[in-house]
């Protein structure tokens, strides 16, 4: 099968229409893998679709169409090991296609090929994580085939040209229901609408922090209009919860997901949260002391604890710890803190 520049542009150009379809993201999805084997000689694939709130855990995924692959082989391709290979690979910060031969080193020290992949039969294939407009990345597409000439340089790039167009294909947040899918029946969450205003979503509980004129849902309003994904703690009697502020650019009428759940700030307290959320910021201690009304040297206290109760050898590592794991609060202020 020799594909040369003329088909590729006319499949990438159909491919591109598919995704762009109203149809149903399972529809397109199948549609896709059917109009692939104009590019490659397909044997098995597969589009599976991410959770958005954690879409390197690989059992939140949803499968959008599959082809050819046996349970077992599937069941490696959704394993947490071949997401950590994709991890180590870059492929979900890169959207960048691989295939077996584009593998550093012998691609036969890769578990994935050696032990999954050939003994399936397969001589070659590629995997591509996708990624939306806004560089989330929502999905992953393993394509294999028998063939070892495939897939060729050319398909590869038009492959890669339709990175953000099948992203946006398989983003959940752009597919009606997708409240109940992400969140399930017991979370509790709001919609804002284009001017703000929250709308009720069906069995969808609303948090009380989330009800009107609070100050959580004016932050939340805030972080709306900027676009952007933000996920941040906020205290509530005692407890802390999670925020998370998700633009839904597909689903009218509403254009942001406000989210809220209880989280573990683990063997932080309060104050320490405070602390970290200002020094992620790029604080001082002298700034620090100066926000929460406590003297530098308190403030460097509390960092030694924070440090300690981390393992991070640093600040700046302190800092990459809070962001990874979104444990910055949504206000630090000089009123209502707890006594040092």
């Amino acid at each position: 099968m020799a594909l040369d520049a003329a088909t590729a542009m006319s499949t990438a150009g159909r491919l591109a229409a598919i995704a762009s379809d109203n149809a149903s993201a399972n529809d397109r999805a199948g549609a896709i893998i059917e109009e692939l084997r104009n590019l490659i000689p397909i044997e098995a694939a597969e589009i599976i679709a991410l959770n958005p709130f954690d879409p390197h855990q690989p059992t939140s995924h949803s499968m959008l169409a599959t082809h050819g692959y046996t349970t077992g082989v599937l069941d490696s391709l959704h394993s947490q090991e071949f997401f950590d290979l994709m991890d180590c690979l870059d492929l979900p910060s890169t959207g960048r296609p691989t295939r077996m031969k584009d593998l550093p080193g012998d691609p036969l020290d890769n578990w994935a090929v050696s032990d999954v992949l050939i003994p399936a039969g397969y001589s070659e294939g590629m995997t591509m994580c996708l990624r939306t407009s806004d560089g989330r990345f929502v999905g992953v597409i393993n394509l294999s085939t028998t063939d070892n000439e495939h897939p060729s340089d050319l398909a590869k790039e038009v492959l890669s040209q339709l990175c953000t167009a099948l992203g946006n294909m398989a983003d959940p947040l752009r597919s009606r229901g997708w409240v109940h899918a992400l969140l399930g029946t017991t979370a509790t969450a709001v919609g804002l609408d284009k001017y703000g205003t929250a709308v009720e979503l069906p069995g969808i509980a609303r948090h009380t922090l989330l009800q009107e004129d609070t100050e959580l849902l004016a932050q939340a309003r805030v972080r709306a209009r900027m676009e952007t994904w933000s996920t941040f703690v906020w205290p509530n009697e005692g407890d802390f919860m999670r925020v998370r502020v998700l633009p839904c650019t597909g689903e009218e009428p509403i254009t942001t997901l406000v989210s809220v759940d209880q989280v573990n700030i683990g063997p932080l307290t309060h104050r320490e949260l405070e602390v970290l959320t200002l020094a992620a910021e790029g604080l001082s201690n002298g700034e620090i002391g100066e926000a929460l009304v406590i003297t530098p040297r308190t403030v460097a206290t509390h960092v030694e604890h924070i440090l300690a109760k981390t393992n991070a050898p640093n600040r700046a590592a302190a800092a990459s710890y809070a962001l990874r794991e979104g444990l910055i609060l949504g206000k630090v202020g000089r009123h209502d803190r707890p006594v040092d």
